[in-house]
């Protein structure tokens, strides 16, 4: 029986739900804050209820780097310990139960190269329809190779449970960068690996899609502390109470007009390579050898947001678009790193 720590995906639409859900919360208790500033002025009580409140809404609202943050760190909000063994792919559930998912049931376990961080994806394909009873809920999630296990499997964990596939049911994993293609004679030719495994004294900086630059991040710090002060300055000076809450939701309002919009992803750069990986898609590796210059150029236009796409100019005049929209921050830190 071989044991791997699995993250559990989490579908977009569900991560905007969850943060949708806190930023509301959030707008609640700035609110309350407000108004029990207005209402209690000068009780002692409400110098620490106030503060406390304005705290938890401002964490509410920084839900989205903050969960953002956990996810690439950890592959996922939840990890399961699944299991690979003789009768099958054992799930454990949350009624502290388990799951078998038969190897007859199986099609084929397809491992993906290339997500962001340097993680791998984790597919499940099932022979038939009525095999689905016996996958775990939270893993019913379609895609091209079938349902997804893990968009963020650590590579240790991938290995080891490919290693397990291959130990108990010979030939039903699949390693897209590990996959052979055979010539006119038969002969088998290793596919190239268009993402490569970084070596532990290989150094490589990340810089992510939506980074911030130095005039977006004073602008967002500027926002806040304006926030926080408008509900707090109530309570020390004779401010009218109709004041501060139309002043935060005007900066509120400005902060989502202004949010990210853009491509999700994240550029790898080497000494060898930069490669840009998309959240979702296959990704994009160029060669240093290969390499002329990086450009930016303006992108499109979302709201009050400005986007660029970062392109790769070749030696062989090649224009090869790496990101089609990313923060300016991000572009600029990406042509800081490539250019000598």
């Amino acid at each position: 029986m071989v044991r791997v720590r699995l993250p559990i995906h989490n579908p977009p639409a569900e991560l905007r739900t969850a943060v949708g859900c806190m930023a509301v919360f959030g707008l609640v208790l700035a609110v309350a804050a407000g108004l029990l500033a207005w209402v209690r002025r000068g009780d002692p009580v409400m110098y620490l209820v106030a503060p406390a409140l304005g705290l938890l809404a401002v964490l509410c609202f920084c839900a989205k780097p903050i969960l953002g943050r956990y996810i690439r760190r950890h592959g996922g909000m939840v990890t399961a310990r699944v299991e690979f063994g003789p009768d099958g792919f054992r799930q454990p559930l949350e009624d502290k139960t388990t799951l078998v998912l038969p190897w007859d049931d199986v099609r084929r376990f397809v491992f993906r190269e290339g997500q962001p961080g340097g993680r791998v994806a984790l597919a499940v394909s099932l022979v038939d329809d009525e095999a689905i009873r016996n996958l775990n809920p939270d893993c019913r999630h379609k895609s091209d190779d079938g349902f997804i296990l893990s968009s963020a499997l650590a590579w240790e964990e991938a290995e080891k449970a490919l290693a397990a596939i291959e130990r108990y049911r010979p030939g039903l994993g699949r390693w897209n960068s590990k996959d052979v293609r055979r010539g006119g004679f038969g002969v088998p030719n290793p596919v190239r690996r268009l993402v490569k495994r970084w070596s532990a004294d290989q150094t490589r900086t990340l810089v992510r899609a939506e980074q911030s630059s130095a005039g977006r991040l004073f602008f967002l710090w500027a926002a806040w502390l304006a926030v926080i002060a408008d509900f707090v300055a109530p309570a020390f000076y004779d401010i009218p109470p109709g004041i501060p809450l139309p002043v935060a939701l005007a900066t509120w309002v400005l902060l989502y007009l202004t949010r990210y919009r853009g491509d999700f992803g994240e550029f790898a750069v080497t000494a060898d390579a930069i490669t840009w990986r998309p959240k979702e898609g296959d990704p994009v590796r160029v060669r240093r050898t290969d390499l002329v210059r990086l450009t930016a150029e303006p992108s499109a236009k979302k709201a009050t947001r400005h986007y660029v796409s970062v392109h790769a100019i070749l030696r062989r005049g090649e224009d090869r678009q790496l990101a089609a929209r990313v923060s300016p921050g991000a572009a600029k830190n990406v042509l800081r790193l490539v250019t000598p």
